[in-house]
């Protein structure tokens, strides 16, 4: 493990700014490119290199050596965040695939929060935004990461794939924070009617009604097998119960996030 913790806090980021501009030309004014920074020292150790059991285990066992080669990895992705001022990224991307049931807020308290609250400070520094993608279970962590300032939560999956419905994605999140995600991945196969759909579509839409800092698309993607037209129904949907927006914008704070007209 400390072996690992070395090879792995010698880490090093290598600017390729041609690369991202060629996806943002590409992309235009249809949507905002992210810049991904990649997953934290947890997220290295639970999807890349132990598993969730394994890392686990190593958490209670090995107690000390696992925050020290925790903080040891962590503080090299933040120095690799030293690029940003430099980048013509506007939205940074981050995340370990979160799930409150394999990372519950404690766990996050102990081994993340820390890490995440500087990494979105120094974003914010460098007059960059924060995204993080959470695509699992959100009770809990979407609180979490509003108490340290995040800008956007990615891929929120409500019920019934996830835990918490639209209305309480908005009440956990708070009214600054920007929801991205929407409608569950199953909700766009065949054997779900284009009505249960669009009550989906709705009610994520309708919490908009409490903050505007809202992005409607799938909740974290479209799966193999959808219904194709129901990509347009979603367009559709948005540009039907989306129209009051510009008028909620005066109920909430001034943080601004400049966001593209195919999102709500």
């Amino acid at each position: 493990m400390r072996v690992f913790g070395y090879a792995l806090s010698q880490l090093h980021i290598s600017p390729a700014w041609d690369r991202y501009k060629a996806w943002a030309d590409y992309v235009g004014d249809l949507g905002v490119v992210y810049m991904p920074l990649g997953y934290s020292a947890i997220g290295h150790l639970l999807n890349y290199w132990m598993g969730i059991e394994k890392m686990m285990f190593a958490a209670y066992d090995w107690a000390h050596t696992m925050h020290g080669v925790v903080e040891q990895i962590n503080a090299a992705l933040l120095r690799n965040l030293d690029v940003l001022p430099e980048s013509p990224a506007e939205v940074i991307f981050m995340g370990d695939n979160f799930s409150s049931d394999i990372q519950p807020p404690h766990f996050f308290a102990e081994w993340s929060q820390e890490f995440y609250s500087e990494a979105i400070r120094r974003a914010h520094a460098a007059g960059k935004y924060v995204a993080v993608h959470i695509d699992g279970r959100l009770g809990g962590l979407l609180k979490a990461f509003a108490e340290i300032d995040l800008d956007c939560a990615d891929a929120v999956t409500p019920a019934p794939m996830g835990d918490l419905t639209p209305s309480e994605c908005r009440d956990e999140a708070g009214p600054d924070m920007i929801l991205s995600g929407g409608v569950p991945p199953n909700l766009w196969l065949p054997d779900v009617s284009d009505e249960e759909f669009k009550q989906s579509m709705v009610a994520w839409l309708d919490t908009a009604k409490r903050s505007p800092r809202l992005i409607a698309n799938a909740g974290d993607q479209v799966p193999p097998g959808a219904v194709e037209h129901r990509i347009e129904l979603s367009r559709d949907l948005v540009d039907k119960c989306g129209k009051y927006l510009a008028v909620a914008k005066s109920s909430v704070s001034n943080k601004s996030w400049r966001l593209p007209s195919s999102v709500a």
